[in-house]
């Protein structure tokens, strides 16, 4: 089955898996080795317009860190910044301690899982292949996955609950079930670090639930990293652990998530009045717009 590695280089601008050979990182000296992620300073522009100004933040290890924001203030070009997908034009982000522009795609991909908001996925393989792709960071580039990955793939998902997919093209699944197909790749390339670009978009109420319980689960047992963009902050409160809010590329506030979710700090976000009220029978909280 060589032509699965010909197949994530297709892709590999999305997930950020690649089949390249490895070079020696350096590792920044001044790096707090608890956190995952550092951003610093960073800034980017495309052609005659800047996107990202000047962004600082750090997600520790085992954190899920959503990040929120109206359209258009820069949310997936940092999560791209962040995998390495996007240079800036001042800046840098260390993962782990390493600066990642001394990184090859490869020591990204081994460290760095992501789940685009859109994937363009080529060629109609079924499910089960798409999963087994996680693998390919740790294969060199004239090596294909073994018999082993794909039994490993095929536990993945009936562990997840996705096994009746394996075997099915991903052209012919819904949406929901190729955002899980998705993430169970992501968790099987077995970095330690997670990005996800809008997840819950375009799927229906019961499957925004379910792709954010599960990625929740996982991440839990395995103390992983998780950036995920989000546009309900509802879904922010209830499954992050912080919150990063970013308008006009620029952040309006970091921070655990409850301290950070307040009303006039949400209003100023979306240019919008909104309230935060309680809902007692479940012992939390809604965000909802100040008219209803």
């Amino acid at each position: 089955m060589s032509y699965i590695n010909n197949a994530t280089f297709h892709s590999a601008t999305e997930s950020g898996v690649s089949c390249v050979m490895q070079t020696k990182l350096q590792k920044h000296p001044a790096m707090n080795v608890v956190n995952a992620i550092e951003v610093y300073n960073l800034s980017f522009s495309y052609p005659g317009r800047k996107v990202l100004d000047s962004v600082n933040f750090s997600v520790e290890r085992g954190v899920i860190c959503g990040l929120l924001g109206p359209n258009g203030s820069g949310k997936t070009t940092l999560l791209k910044c962040i995998n390495g997908l996007r240079l800036p034009i001042d800046g840098q982000v260390m993962i782990e301690g390493t600066s990642i522009e001394s990184m090859t795609r490869q020591d990204v991909a081994c460290k760095v899982s992501v789940v685009p908001q859109q994937s363009n996925i080529v060629f109609s393989f079924k499910a089960i292949e798409l999963v087994t792709m996680g693998k390919c960071p740790q294969l060199e580039y004239w090596q294909s996955p073994q018999e082993g990955a794909y039994v490993s793939a095929q536990r993945l998902m009936e562990s997840l609950g996705i096994g009746h997919l394996a075997y099915r093209r991903v052209s012919e699944i819904s949406g929901g079930e190729r955002q899980l197909v998705l993430i169970a790749r992501a968790f099987f390339q077995g970095a330690d670090i997670m990005l996800l670009d809008e997840p819950t978009a375009h799927l229906d109420f019961k499957n925004q639930f379910a792709i954010l319980d599960l990625v929740t689960e996982i991440a839990r047992k395995k103390n992983l990293t998780v950036i995920i963009t989000l546009h309900d902050p509802n879904l922010a409160f209830h499954y992050c652990d912080k919150v990063v809010l970013l308008k006009e590329g620029r952040i309006v506030s970091i921070g655990n998530t409850g301290a950070v979710f307040q009303e006039g700090t949400l209003s100023e976000l979306y240019d919008m009045d909104i309230s935060i009220s309680d809902v007692t029978e479940r012992e939390c909280q809604v965000v909802l717009p100040s008219d209803w």
